[in-house]
């Protein structure tokens, strides 16, 4: 479990292993939310905060930000463990900013910007538009976000089961130790947690972690780390979860069940697209009838990525996709292909989202 996290110090030059202890815990509880201001990026990459304790019609929320892609990010920090009443908490605070319109958001932004270390912003639009070359409209939708000093299981738990759901909500806990006089701070995520969890209650069932390992041992042995890694982490999109399956060799992305008059034969759409490794030292990347269904378009005119198309073994079918559509990659070809598959995998995402709302 997360609490007994161990972390050593490794002298090269005799080998020997020093273990470092954990410093005080109220210490680092009080050091965090500035550390965490000062440097944004130990949340989330390229994150900008444009808010600290700001109100809203749920009560003051802790961080606002807006993340690389530009979305709208609420964090809740915990002094301590993350609880259910956090999550709570976090949903609460979201729900207020998404009931503004654009404009009331914009304002609330704007005018509580430029306090307790967040630099001010005097035009929200025209920030947004040199930042992300987009409208401030893609905001939305709201991310969320919990940030402590560990997490007990109630709370990993329903995180788990919200970003089951397609809720987009992570939790990052911290650690902090004491080193030669510096504090150090060990950050731990949603998925490390949540393995935790699903170890204890499924005994003797390979965890997601241990999968992935397993995934990630096979990529090694196949010389494709890099290439692995890089493509596993750029197709996750935001509202997908990923499934790890050893036994196809890849992760197979998920989205929340999408009843879609158009399928054949079912109800409702979860698969998007799946990553895999394949024998010959390359990765497949695949994107099932629903993705192509929903940006049908946009794949017809990538005419430069080298789709190959086959029926799908166990996904739903549209009356207009019969087929799922596959490309394999070497590194070099990753690389020339890699943006226009990233942005069809966002452009699934977000058309995704859309018809749900709808």
């Amino acid at each position: 479990m997360t609490d007994e996290i161990k972390i050593w110090a490794i002298d090269e030059s005799s080998g020997e292993a020093v273990e470092i202890e954990p410093t005080d815990r109220t210490n680092t509880e009080q050091l965090l939310e500035d550390v965490l201001v000062a440097n944004p990026e130990m949340l989330m990459p390229d994150l900008t905060l444009v808010g600290r304790q700001t109100p809203t019609a749920g009560g003051y929320l802790d961080l606002l930000g807006v993340d690389q892609h530009g979305q709208l990010v609420v964090f809740e920090l915990k002094r301590g463990s993350v609880t259910r009443d956090a999550v709570t908490q976090v949903i609460d605070y979201c729900s207020a900013l998404d009931s503004m319109s654009d404009s009331e958001l914009i304002e609330h932004i704007t005018e509580r910007s430029g306090h307790s270390g967040i630099d001010a912003i005097e035009d929200m639009e025209d920030w947004y538009s040199q930042r992300f070359n987009g409208e401030v409209e893609s905001l939305r939708p709201i991310r969320m976000a919990l940030v402590g000093i560990g997490a007990d299981n109630n709370a990993t738990r329903m995180v788990s089961y919200l970003r089951r759901q397609g809720i987009d909500v992570s939790l990052l806990t911290f650690y902090g130790y004491e080193y030669k006089g510096a504090t150090l701070l060990a950050k731990y995520t949603e998925e490390e947690l949540a393995s935790d969890v699903a170890a204890q209650s499924a005994a003797g069932s390979p965890s997601h972690n241990e999968k992935l390992h397993q995934l990630n041992q096979h990529a090694a042995s196949l010389g494709i780390s890099d290439l692995w890694e890089d493509a596993k982490s750029l197709l996750h999109t935001r509202a997908a979860w990923e499934s790890p399956l050893t036994r196809l060799k890849g992760l197979t992305f998920y989205m929340p069940g999408l009843p879609m008059e158009e399928l054949e034969d079912a109800k409702a759409a979860y698969g998007s697209h799946s990553v895999r490794l394949d024998s010959s030292g390359k990765i497949r990347i695949t994107f099932f009838p629903a993705a192509v269904e929903l940006c049908y378009g946009m794949f017809t005119e990538q005419q430069n990525v080298p789709f190959h198309y086959e029926p799908p073994p166990n996904v739903p079918i549209t009356e207009r996709v019969r087929e799922q559509w596959y490309c394999l990659l070497d590194r070099e070809e990753w690389e020339e292909h890699r943006d226009a598959l990233v942005e069809l995998a966002r452009a699934v995402n977000d058309a995704w989202l859309d018809r749900l709302q709808a």
